[in-house]
């Protein structure tokens, strides 16, 4: 699993996607306060907090994006980082829009129990920014997929050698 850095780089999509996605909600509010709970009074303790749940509710999804991103660019032999973000910023759309329409889907079948945690966890826990902010997920998979090209060349490179 180490050995062509997937370690690596599902942490890294997982950590720095967290990271830039919790920098992008705070700018975001800075520039226009809509109430996402990140504004400038107390920014220091808005920002390790929302940075600690983006962590928690944006995990799925971040495996899910380097998976697919991963797969896409293997089968397409990118070895370019504009096409890893060109790419990356593509599929972040659908993914938003797969993150709305499962917010949604749920609503509508009036999920209860296990079932309602479940889909929280795996998918609504970034509902909020799905419905109302898509475009933060633009930059956010830029960044995210140029860190990923940076990682998945790095180690592709010493197994190659």
């Amino acid at each position: 699993m180490t050995r062509s850095g997937s370690l690596v780089y599902y942490l890294a999509s997982w950590i720095c996607g967290g990271f830039f996605l919790t920098v992008a909600m705070f700018l975001q509010e800075r520039a226009y306060p809509t109430g996402m709970g990140i504004g400038p009074s107390g920014a220091g303790a808005a920002i390790l907090t929302t940075y600690f749940l983006v962590l928690i509710f944006c995990a799925f999804l971040s495996l899910l994006f380097a998976f697919l991103l991963r797969r896409l660019m293997v089968s397409l032999h990118a070895e370019q980082v504009w096409q890893w973000v060109l790419a990356g910023t593509c599929l972040a759309l659908p993914m938003a829009w797969g993150v709305r329409w499962a917010s949604r889907a749920s609503d509508a079948m009036g999920l209860q129990g296990a079932g309602h945690q479940i889909a929280i966890f795996l998918f609504l826990g970034v509902r909020g920014i799905a419905e109302h902010h898509v475009l933060l997920a633009l930059p956010v998979a830029a960044l995210t997929s140029a860190v990923l090209f940076l990682i998945h060349r790095a180690f592709s490179q010493t197994t190659k050698a």
